[in-house]
């Protein structure tokens, strides 16, 4: 799928998987940001780690998850 600003947001998220409107805007906002020209440009980790960015809502400015405590 090519990446761009009119991509169709009901397609983004089928491409997600289960990804709600909100989540297909955030990764596509996530997506403009990269340099790739396409989907299939990311491997399976980095768009999985797209895909939680998305549904989580973080972005450049977002907080990185609290570190595990030390058993």
């Amino acid at each position: 799928m090519k990446i761009e600003p009119r991509m169709d947001l009901t397609e983004l998220a089928q491409h997600m998987g289960r990804a709600t409107p909100a989540e297909a805007r955030r990764m596509r906002e996530l997506l403009l940001e990269s340099p790739r020209g396409r989907t299939e440009d990311f491997t399976g980790a980095e768009w999985a780690a797209l895909v939680l960015r998305a549904a989580a809502g973080g972005g450049e400015g977002a907080q990185p998850a609290a570190p595990e405590p030390d058993p």
